[in-house]
């Protein structure tokens, strides 16, 4: 049901703040109920909260509001101006749009009514009906069975599919989503190790299609270790060193050798420095230091050397024995610098090298100096030769082959050095693509990882049965819809057939007859042919032809009946609707106002036809009938819109419209207030003041029923005179009262009056009078007067009368 409504905007003057100002009388918000009378005056804006309701109905809202904005309270929801389109309310509202929209007649005689049926009579076509029907099982809530209570069954199946599907589905991108960019461990925060700053979880997705294939082989972790030092490496320098060997070994060797295989002639060589190689080096050192003085004495011995001594040491060291020690001692020199170079032969530091290259330039040094070092060896042993034969320069040496040195596998490591240094120098070009594929085989392998530890494939696998389970009772479910919705064609498709317009025209003629007494006005259904379809339309007739120029009165009949009758038709029957009913009683008499009352109630209350019900009206006639209508216990309540300068609102109607039918009521609880009243505060003071026009007003109005016939006006007016005589023999009390009521109530001659306050236990004692006097005139009447103000205390039996005197 409708608990309340707040209109916000519609683009016109009104505003209606019904959740700000509708509060009962302990300040608490109030709202609408079961059924609901609303009271306001022309253009206090009934109307348009009936369109706010109708467009419920409709789905549509009048494109005069401008920007309209509004909400509509339900006891679990709220429509507002965005979805009452897609609200599954069942409304219907009678005001002027619906009568313009369906009555178009009425305003137009050019244009015609809107015809409806009633569903009619077909014993075959109801019978296939009520086997579908059976079919199809029970559609009300806690009561479906059958099919209705498998969709249901599936549904809630459906959901907890679903929720088992998402629930797996949403853990996993919930590790997916952590792994790729939550968090300081995520693959995006540590993009400086695995490279992509931007990294997500459509990328991780994309990854983990990479490691799942067959063919990925993740790297090791010694390339693992390799690639995290490689990803910190910067540009360096290119590396300009080259090898250039030069094998003096080979150089030399065949002059050496025949240098060492030479003989000597020894015929004059001294025998004794022959056969001891030290002497003979000793000897010839001294002959070198004493051959450029050749007169001095011996520097070792003192003794002179003889010339015969001289010539024997110049035959024994002679030109070629000193040129072969002189050759020999060259090629020591050369063959001993070379040994010095050999010394500086080494390939560059791995320092000048990317790390990619590192083991291969540690595997070609160690070839190049275990080559260099026998190299080395050669050259040594070469050098010990030559050393052994100057120690004896007279006694030939034999050179063997060198065994341990290779020139070509020693070139061969120059090449492999020299082709890592290009390669290396080559690779400053790449290193930013180098750095990218080692943080991307870094990355894949932490993926890996991760779909490892997580078992994603196992997960994958659950979700993939889990979301074709969810399919397989989704479709089902779809299915079955589609089933129940053709079959529910089917129905309405064979209701179409029982529809019968006619009907729906003898039901508005039968409310007209029944409840207005109109004979000869009635609606009459047409049927025409046009293009080869049957269509129904009503006509308006008076004496069987057709009614023009219907009075105002006619029209807001017809139009109503036309409502009360269409809440059988086909869409509304048997249905309990939330009603809307605006002002039904436009132009119309008593007579008519009595019957629209009677309708209301004979039709819709007593036979409970709504679910919720709002009747609105400016007429204080009907809306005196309104209040006797048949209302549910506690659930119904009086409303009053009141419109102010530029804006309206909705609040509760107050006491005294909502519980007096009449003025007359409200005058008698005023009297009764008077007399009855213990203290007297500026609560209730305004009842003292207002008492002489209130006793004035309701004595007029009580003793003209009383007392209808003329009276005479010659000595006194009529009203004192009637005053009298129901007052009867207590003459005193009357003229009291009736001074009370002449003066009280007028200030014309007595302007002094005004100047004094007014006398309160004066008035008590006449409100008391008035009441006394009218239980001892008609107790019946004093009773139910009482009850008219709810009231049932007993009335103080004491006569007003002695206190008067």
């Amino acid at each position: 049901m409708i608990k309340k409504i707040n209109i916000n905007n519609l683009g016109l003057y009104q505003n209606f703040q019904w959740d700000v100002t509708v509060r009962d009388k302990g300040n608490n918000p109030a709202y609408f109920k079961k059924e609901n009378i609303i009271y306001g005056r022309n253009y206090s804006g009934k109307t348009t909260l009936s369109r706010i309701i109708r467009a419920l109905e409709t789905k549509e809202i009048s494109p005069k509001y401008i920007n309209p904005e509004f909400q509509i309270v339900l006891d679990n929801n709220t429509i507002d101006q965005n979805n009452f389109r897609t609200n599954k309310l069942n409304v219907r509202c009678f005001n002027e749009d619906f009568i313009k929209e369906n009555l178009r007649f009425i305003i137009d005689p050019d244009s015609e009514i809107k015809p409806f049926a009633i569903l009619g009579e077909n014993a075959e076509i109801e019978a296939q009906i009520e086997a579908i029907k059976g079919e199809l099982g029970e559609k009300k809530e806690d009561l479906k069975t059958l099919k209705y209570k498998d969709l249901d069954d599936l549904i809630t199946l459906v959901i907890t599919k679903e929720n088992e599907y998402s629930d797996l589905k949403r853990n996993l991108e919930s590790q997916l989503t952590t792994k790729a960019t939550g968090g300081t461990n995520s693959i995006k925060q540590q993009h400086a190790k695995f490279g992509d700053i931007s990294y997500n979880i459509t990328k991780l997705n994309r990854d983990i299609g990479i490691v799942l294939k067959g063919s990925f082989v993740p790297i090791d972790s010694s390339k693992e270790a390799l690639n995290l030092q490689q990803i910190k490496e910067v540009q360096k320098t290119n590396v300009t060193k080259e090898i250039k060997f030069i094998n003096v070994y080979t150089q030399v060797l065949a002059k050496i050798t025949d240098l060492l295989n030479q003989s000597l002639l020894d015929g004059n060589k001294i025998a004794e420095l022959l056969a001891n190689s030290s002497l003979n080096e000793w000897v010839k050192k001294g002959y070198e230091l004493h051959t450029e003085n050749r007169n001095c004495d011996c520097k070792f011995c003192g003794n002179p050397i003889k010339t015969s001594r001289w010539e024997q040491l110049d035959d024994h060291f002679d030109d070629e024995t000193k040129k072969l020690g002189d050759s020999l001692l060259s090629y020591k020199r050369q063959l001993e610098t070379e040994i010095a170079n050999v010394e500086s032969y080494r390939l560059p530091s791995s320092d000048f090298f990317y790390i990619s290259f590192h083991e291969e330039l540690a595997a070609c040094s160690l070839n190049f100096n275990v080559h260099i070092t026998n190299y080395k060896t050669d050259l040594e042993f070469l050098v010990s030769k030559i050393n052994e034969r100057l120690s004896a320069i007279h006694t030939p040496v034999t050179v063997e082959d060198s065994i341990s040195f290779s020139e070509e596998s020693l070139t061969d490591v120059i090449t492999s050095y020299n082709e890592l240094r290009d390669k290396n120098n080559a690779y400053s070009n790449e290193l930013i693509d180098k750095i990218k594929e080692a943080k991307e085989e870094l990355r894949l392998l932490e993926v890996k990882r991760f779909v490892d530890t997580i078992q994603y494939s196992a997960l994958q696998t659950n979700i993939t049965a889990k979301e074709s389970d969810y399919n397989t009772k989704k479709q089902e479910r779809d299915d079955l819809v589609v089933f129940i919705k053709q079959k529910e064609k089917e129905i309405e498709d064979l209701s179409r057939q029982l529809n019968n317009e006619e009907e729906g025209a003898r039901r508005v003629n039968e409310y007209l007859r029944n409840y207005f007494g109109h004979q000869n006005l009635e609606l009459q259904a047409i049927e025409e042919e046009i293009d080869s379809y049957k269509k129904i339309r009503f006509n308006i007739v008076r004496n069987r032809n057709l009614a023009y120029h219907l009075s105002e009165g006619e029209c807001s009949i017809i139009s109503f009946c036309y409502f009360m009758a269409k809440l059988d038709d086909i869409h509304t029957a048997g249905q309990k609707p939330i009603i809307f009913i605006d002002d039904p009683i436009s132009s119309l008499d008593s007579n008519h106002i009595f019957y629209i009352y009677s309708l209301i109630n004979s039709e819709l209350f007593i036979k409970e036809r709504f679910q919720q019900i709002f009747l609105s009206t400016h007429n204080l006639d009907f809306l005196k009938y309104l209040k006797r209508l048949k209302f549910s216990k506690n659930q119904y309540e009086y409303f009053i819109i009141n419109r102010y300068s530029d804006y309206s609102e909705l609040a509760l109607m107050p006491n005294y419209l909502k519980n007096y039918v009449t003025e007359f009521n409200f005058l008698f609880e005023q009297i009764y207030k008077c007399a009855k009243a213990e203290i007297i505060n500026d609560d209730n003071h305004s009842l003292f003041y207002n008492f002489g026009n209130n006793a004035r007003k309701f004595l007029e109005a009580l003793l003209f029923y009383k007392y209808p016939s003329k009276i005479d006006n010659q000595t006194q007016n009529a009203n004192s005179k009637r005053l009298l005589k129901y007052f009867g023999n207590d003459q005193q009390a009357a003229t009291l009262t009736d001074r009370v009521n002449n003066e009280l109530s007028h200030l014309e001659e007595i302007f002094d009056r005004g100047m004094s306050p007014i006398d309160i236990p004066e008035l008590k004692r006449v409100a008391q009078f008035i009441l006394d006097k009218i239980k001892d005139k008609d107790e019946e009447q004093y009773n139910a007067l009482l009850q008219s103000i709810g009231k049932e205390e007993p009335v103080i039996q004491n006569s007003v009368v002695s206190s008067l005197n």
